[in-house]
């Protein structure tokens, strides 16, 4: 279900209100209105943020991305060389 658009603060800004349904696996459908206007595509990660009694999707930083990335390794959830090229030859 589309909302009308309608602008923020800047004029220059124009925030867009969409609706969607949660499924039963937990799911979300981000409209493709929204995806087109964040650049997303499928397999991009997102940052979820829960701020009181809203949820906040975002694209991570890249500091955020190197984070998660330190954190795997140290909690040796990274692959191993070998592992990562299994199956290539």
């Amino acid at each position: 279900m589309s909302l009308e658009a309608r602008p923020s603060r800047s004029a220059s800004e124009v925030r867009l209100l969409e609706m969607t349904k949660l499924s039963t696996k937990g799911q979300v459908v981000i409209p493709k209105r929204l995806r087109e206007a964040l650049g997303l595509e499928v397999g991009d990660h997102l940052v979820l943020l829960l701020e009181g009694d809203r949820l906040i999707l975002r694209k991570p930083s890249l500091d955020e991305l190197l984070e998660e990335s330190e954190r795997n390794y140290r909690e040796r959830k990274t692959l191993s060389h070998e592992e990562a090229f299994e199956g290539l030859s």
